[in-house]
């Protein structure tokens, strides 16, 4: 007995000693400066297993301080300001201008484009920093941003991205040290502060094959050969443990998706094409889901949620162009999917608080999908817990399909649960390392989408390589991080990143938006505003003008505010 204790006891000292390890070598942060490196499309910092740029929560002095943290598309990087509402004068963001510096290196990048040319060459350079302040003679436009904080909304969930296939396999290559800063990176309260993560049942299309659990043996019904979860799964296992750890973060919530069952369960016996579930396995399909949680918890992962599957009308429509794992669904199929076989078998098991999200998939398909599944069983959508919604159109289907949804079905939680760019066949289908205009992109989408209610926003890939991938179907695209292969000794923060951070790092899960309104003649101003449960406002303010602008903040509480930013900029302000 005494044995025991001592050996308990060694064994409590030695993990003990590891975490104060972590502590001391891993995470002493600092306000480190973005390792800014030039590229043919911008700006991009850079990240190494010794180095990267993070910053601490800032510090309100009193009641009457505010702290403005700016970027910018000539190099802003989470750049803080610091005032006092009552000082009466103007605050003035200065700007980075880049000049050119002479550098013994370059760094070899391709980007796959939509009229097939291959290499792009050699597009990076380093390039140094310097500050300049704006000409005092420049005209510029104005704005101004009301702030009631006792008109509020909805609650912020939180903000994530997904660790497909692709990502574990690049994140395996890292040395540890690199894994630890890409993680710090997006899911450390000194990084960006996520709190949720995206994964896949089986493959997806960010995967290096397809494949799922059980294709063997067929027509299997009990799912004899699904007992223990898939190498690939046993690494992400690993991954997430290692993220957690590494990034103080105790609730982290996990949803999961499937894109395809192996494919003897479908009507057309493959992983991709016009498809549908066949109806004798819809208990089957159920039991697959209900058997991954079972699998990852004994492994001590919870999923906080399921959806219903990843864009079902990928196997009904969508096969045209998309050759990567589909499933159809129908509205009709899906509602007796839902209310038969999954929604029953979930919350009559231990994974009862499992959520369940519906659709996920495009915003055309609101509020139609839902309308029609209510039609076919009424009340099946009792089941679902959330609506979750991808971006890739939304630049042509307006926010009112959400807002109609919502006003059908105002108990359910609003996720979009997908986003990347260069997916089009008119965009470079692969990173454009450094594009301010695509950081610009997330920006707009993530303003307008809280805007309508969305209570929060889960991203694409955490991390791909220079072509945009690799995947199976060569299907590239981009990411806010992009890893460097001929060495994964480094990888680059894009300004999406910093786009996504300017909201995910302030606006904590619990935040509730508050009423924002903007008045700027020339429309080139927008905001939105939110109040976290230590009573600090946080209020995202984005400049796309090509000039500088003046902005006056009033808050009902404490006042006003008189700042000028930077063109083509995104700031968050916050104050108590």
């Amino acid at each position: 007995m005494q044995l025991n204790c001592l050996f308990i006891i060694k064994k409590m000292l030695q993990h003990l000693l590891i975490s104060l390890l972590i502590i001391c070598f891993c995470f002493d942060f600092t306000n480190a400066e973005c390792d800014r490196v030039e590229t043919k499309f911008g700006l991009v910092c850079r990240c190494t297993a010794d180095n990267c740029d993070y910053l601490q929560e800032p510090n309100l002095q009193n009641d009457t301080s505010w702290v403005l943290v700016s970027s910018s598309k000539n190099g802003l990087r989470f750049f803080p300001t610091k005032g006092h509402f009552g000082a009466g004068s103007v605050s003035n963001i200065e700007d980075y201008h880049s000049a050119p510096q002479s550098h013994n290196r370059q760094f070899d990048a391709d980007a796959v484009m939509v009229d097939n040319r291959n290499s792009l060459g050699k597009i990076f350079g380093f390039r140094q920093t310097s500050v300049f302040s704006l000409p005092k003679t420049l005209e510029k436009p104005s704005a101004s941003i009301a702030i009631n904080r006792n008109k509020t909304y909805q609650k912020i969930t939180g903000f994530g991205g997904a660790l497909t296939g692709t990502v574990a396999y690049l994140l395996d290559k890292m040395k540890p040290e690199l894994q630890d800063q890409l993680f710090k990176t997006y899911y450390h309260k000194d990084g960006i502060a996520y709190n949720l993560l995206r994964t896949s049942i089986g493959g997806c299309d960010f995967d290096l094959e397809p494949w799922a659990y059980n294709e063997r043996p067929q027509n299997d019904v009990n799912l004899s050969n699904f007992t223990q979860l898939d190498r690939r799964d046993l690494l992400k296992v690993k991954q997430i443990k290692r993220l957690e750890t590494v990034a103080f973060i105790d609730d982290l919530k996990i949803m999961a998706a499937a894109w395809s069952p192996p494919p003897w369960m479908k009507t057309n016996n493959d992983w991709t094409g016009y498809s549908n579930l066949q109806p004798i396995y819809y208990q089957t399909w159920a039991l697959y889901h209900l058997r991954f949680l079972e699998l990852m918890q004994t492994k001590n992962i919870t999923i906080w949620s399921i959806s219903t599957g990843n864009e079902p009308l990928n196997g009904v429509i969508g096969w045209f162009f998309v050759h990567f794992m589909s499933l159809g669904w129908t509205p009709r199929n899906q509602a007796i999917y839902l209310n038969d076989y999954l929604g029953p078998m979930l919350k009559k098991s231990q994974f009862k608080n499992v959520l369940i999200f519906g659709n996920d998939d495009q915003r055309y398909t609101y509020p139609t999908w839902f309308e029609r599944m209510n039609a076919t069983i009424p009340g099946s959508l009792t089941y679902l817990d959330g609506l979750a919604v991808h971006w890739y159109w939304d630049d042509i289907f307006g926010p009112e399909l959400i807002d109609n949804t919502m006003t059908s079905f105002p108990d359910k939680l609003l996720l979009n649960t997908e986003s990347c760019v260069g997916d089009k066949p008119w965009q470079t289908h692969g990173p454009e390392l450094g594009s301010w205009e695509r950081g610009e992109q997330y920006i707009k989408a993530f303003l307008q989408d809280l805007q309508h209610n969305f209570n929060g926003w889960i991203d694409w890939n955490l991390v791909l390589d220079e072509r945009g991938g690799p995947n199976y179907v060569n299907n590239f695209v981009d990411a806010p991080i992009v890893v460097n292969t001929t060495n994964f000794s480094e990888f680059y923060k894009q300004p999406m990143y910093y786009g996504i951070g300017h909201f995910s790092k302030f606006v904590w899960p619990d935040s509730k938006r508050i009423d924002v309104k903007v008045s700027s003649r020339q429309r080139t101003m927008d905001a939105v505003g939110f109040q976290r449960s230590d009573g600090v406002i946080v209020v995202v303010i984005f400049n796309s003008a090509s000039i500088p602008q003046d902005i006056t903040l009033n808050d009902s509480i404490r006042g006003t505010i008189n700042v000028s930013v930077p063109p083509r900029s995104i700031h968050t302000m916050l104050f108590k």
